[in-house]
């Protein structure tokens, strides 16, 4: 299996529950996709280098994952519908 990273930044106004709610289900369509999370840091809130829907701050999630994928676009198009995911980018590991 081929080495990734994704990365996400994540609204920094979520409540507690609404934060956690979306991680999980962020996990879910990763494992509904084939998609093994081997380590998972969070960075908290951080500075933006630039200002995002008005905010100068993100809460930064990191997920180490493997996979046989080819392509991620069905996981974009799902992660790009979601109003609390600012960004995210996924990021292949050299083998």
């Amino acid at each position: 299996m081929k080495k990734y990273e994704l990365m996400f930044i994540l609204n920094p106004e979520l409540q507690e529950d609404d934060k956690n709610s979306l991680i999980s289900e962020i996990k879910k369509e990763l494992k509904q996709a084939w998609v093994k999370v081997t380590q998972e840091d969070d960075w908290w809130v951080k500075d933006l280098a630039y200002k995002i829907r008005n905010s100068s701050t993100g809460h930064y999630i990191l997920y180490s994952i493997e996979s046989d994928w080819k392509s991620f676009f069905d996981l974009t198009k799902l992660f790009n519908i979601k109003k609390d995911i600012w960004r995210h980018i996924f990021i292949k590991l050299e083998d």
